[in-house]
């Protein structure tokens, strides 16, 4: 077994004391990220026609691009020390278009894997998660982030499939707690994540 690239407590504990710090920053965050794909996902749930349904469900998935574009920016920002800013929601815009083909190709990639027997898009979903990250922080283009996300990630599946994990037990314990609770483990999660990715780069 190789060398521990990252410590998981260490990485929850940062995400933890980010989100105790800045905990209106954060409630609001949430609230956005939820309301905005929302708007679009949630009436289609109603729709008999299935041209309207597809329709909303590809806009729904733009959208969830963009906010997981301003989740990625935002847990960045917190472990390169900068305050709390609600322009990192939107301040990346420019890099949508680019961001956009990444995460489409990323979730072909992952939902390939699962189809051939789930186990390779578990390992695949893995191994590439940190594209979105590279693209903002190195204004990378999608398969050269996709590229780099398996090299940083590399000797470290086990350790991240664990941190995975840990995460789901977060936020399953934050609905768990009258959902009030995902407005901390969330951006806990958040955050600690983008402590993952920063650890494993200065591992390397």
């Amino acid at each position: 077994m190789g060398q521990q690239r990252f410590s998981i407590g260490d990485a929850v504990s940062f995400g933890w004391d980010a989100m105790k710090n800045n905990l209106g920053f954060f409630i609001a965050v949430v609230l956005i990220m939820f309301i905005v794909p929302g708007i679009f996902s949630g009436p289609s749930a109603f729709l008999r026609n299935i041209g309207a349904y597809i329709v909303l469900m590809l806009i729904s998935f733009v959208v969830g691009a963009f906010v997981n574009m301003a989740y990625v920016k935002i847990g960045l920002s917190f472990t390169s020390g900068k305050p709390a800013d609600f322009t990192d929601l939107y301040n990346e815009y420019p890099k949508f278009g680019k961001y956009l083909l990444g995460y489409i190709l990323y979730t072909l990639i992952v939902i390939g894997g699962l189809i051939l027997c789930i186990i390779p898009g578990i390992y695949w979903a893995i191994k590439y998660h940190f594209f979105g990250y590279l693209m903002i922080d190195y204004d990378m283009d999608p398969v050269e982030a996709i590229k780099r996300s398996g090299q940083i990630t590399y000797g470290a599946k086990w350790d991240l499939l664990l941190y995975f994990l840990a995460c789901f037990g977060i936020m399953i314990l934050g609905f768990l707690a009258c959902i009030v609770g995902v407005f901390a483990a969330g951006p806990t999660v958040m955050v600690a994540t983008a402590y993952v990715y920063r650890s494993l780069l200065s591992s390397e």
